[in-house]
């Protein structure tokens, strides 16, 4: 009985139009009214949409908004074009727009039947009076030559771009006004560190510092000295380190999120500074002390490849993007290339003056970044120019490591002067986005990195036994330092896929796993 009482309701008895709805009066009901029945119509409620347009007796379009539309949707020109009239826009260089808009389909229409007198009276006498350009002509012929015509929900997409607001309500407007919204919290929100699938129309967006990983997890101690790099892999499901105990290790994550070795890479005969892995996650590499670079196979733990140079050892390692092949930074202080297969590649950049510590290759194989010829310089050459841009830093200051976003933007530089900056590669000429301190580094290579949602949050060791982590937008004050190692920390890896979990190692000789307090 209630669901039949309420579809006889009579419509509201007050004019809705100058009502208003949200707390500070901003909001109009009617216009608010419109957005939903647009919104019903759009996710293909259309009964409910016209049941709403009969309760509130708030219309989506006006009569001679639908009449003029529908003579629009049966390519009636003339007559929407007289239609156009009753809308009275008050715009007279809109309703100029909205009538050549219509000339032109008219136009196309008349030519595509072969009735090309018609169509060059109608240009001559309606399109070139209203200031028609050559462009519009050169458009209907290009559409004359091209199989299939335009459709009309196109021509209407197109009225709604042309139309004084309130005419015609903008397209899936309630949805992008609510989306808008989300990300408006998200920009704001200081300490952002969630996915978007978080986000809710039903609360305020607000992350606080209980979002960043703080609390140790787990500790893994089956290395046997000091811990001097960390890589996750890029599905987040492994990772891997190396140590001065001349072994890399494999760890593997079990569903309860917990480590075990997978695999321990014995084979070189001095200590691993670096191990990556592969795009596929299926292959490691890894970087003896002026040693071999040594290539693994993930799944099985054998090594089935090794790079080098007679007399000349290797100080860093990466792979090239597509994973065809490896370089290597070496202690002649060049850059060499391979391919898998160990053929050397050709490489034209010059030999360093001083000692390179990092290599690496952007995501897109276009750029290689490295040390540039003096220790405060990086270089990033270009593969297909052979050209090189140098970032020039303070000469006080020498760079004793780097790292690349996931997205090659940013560029995190670590100095020796325990500052780590943060240059934009975006552009022709690299620039300074700002500057994080708080940690202490003074005699050993400290490593940072990018982690955390969309990169937003920056990590690091310290020689002080702790981890800290800043927030790119919050500024270059640490805001959590994590306590827990007893001797310096040398690197952290942030979980790609898990943007709550770090790890770090240590010169305590174990690997902490970090992720959200309990409490």
């Amino acid at each position: 009985m209630m669901d039949d009482a309420m579809g006889d309701q009579e419509p509201p008895s007050r004019d809705l139009k100058d009502d208003t709805l949200s707390p500070n009066g901003l909001v109009k009901t009617s216009e608010f009214i419109r957005l939903i029945i647009d919104a019903l119509n759009s996710l293909g409620f259309n009964a409910i949409a016209t049941d709403l347009e009969k309760q509130s007796g708030v219309p989506l379009l006006s009569p001679e908004t639908k009449q003029f539309l529908e003579l629009v949707k049966n390519r009636e020109w003339d007559k929407s074009i007289d239609a156009l009239k009753e809308l009275q826009l008050g715009d007279e260089e809109k309703e100029k727009a909205v009538r050549l808009l219509l000339l032109e389909e008219k136009v196309f229409e008349l030519m595509f039947n072969g009735q090309n007198d018609d169509a060059e009276k109608t240009v001559r006498d309606e399109m070139l009076p209203l200031g028609a350009k050559r462009s519009c002509l050169i458009r209907i012929w290009r559409r004359l030559i091209k199989p299939g015509s335009v459709k009309d929900t196109e021509v209407v997409k197109k009225l709604k771009e042309l139309l004084p607001v309130g005419v015609l309500v903008p397209e899936r407007r309630l949805e992008c006004l609510l989306e808008n919204e989300l990300v408006r919290q998200r920009m704001n929100c200081d300490m952002h560190s969630v996915p978007d699938t978080d986000l809710s129309l039903f609360s305020c967006h607000h992350c606080d510092e209980q979002n960043i990983p703080s609390e140790t997890l787990q500790i893994l101690s089956e290395h046997t000295d000091e811990v001097w790099f960390l890589a996750f892999s890029n599905d987040g499901k492994y990772l891997a380190s190396s140590s001065k105990d001349k072994t890399a290790i494999l760890w593997e994550m079990d569903a309860d999120g917990k480590f075990t070795q997978r695999h321990k890479l014995v084979g070189h005969e001095k200590p691993v500074v670096a191990v990556l892995w592969s795009i596929d996650d299926q292959q490691v590499i890894t970087c003896g002390e002026n040693e071999v670079i040594k290539r693994w196979d993930a799944g099985s733990g054998q090594c089935i490849g090794s790079y080098g140079r007679v007399g000349v050892g290797s100080v860093s390692c990466g792979w090239l993007h597509d994973g065809s092949g490896i370089i290597g930074a070496m202690s002649d202080r060049r850059i060499y290339l391979w391919s898998l297969d160990g053929t050397e590649m050709e490489h034209e950049q010059e030999q360093r003056a001083q000692n390179l510590s990092d290599v690496a290759m952007t995501s897109d194989g276009k750029w290689i970044v490295s040390v540039g010829k003096e220790q405060h310089e990086i270089s990033l050459f270009s593969r297909e120019t052979r050209a090189e841009r140098v970032i020039q830093l303070d000469e006080k200051e020498m760079i004793a490591s780097f790292s690349l976003s996931r997205d090659d933007k940013l560029l995190l530089v670590d100095l020796t002067s325990q500052a780590i900056q943060l240059w934009c590669l975006v552009g022709e000429q690299p620039f300074n986005v700002g500057e994080f301190d708080g940690h202490k580094r003074s005699r050993f290579v400290i490593r940072s990195c990018f982690g955390g949602y969309d990169e937003y949050f920056i990590a690091s060791g310290s020689e002080d036994s702790q981890v800290y982590i800043w927030h790119i937008v919050k500024g270059s004050r640490p805001c959590r330092v994590l306590r827990g190692h007893s001797g310096a920390v040398n690197c952290v890896s942030w979980n790609p896929t898990d943007v709550h979990m770090l790890a770090s190692g240590s010169d305590d000789r174990t690997i902490r796993i970090w992720g959200l307090a309990k409490n």
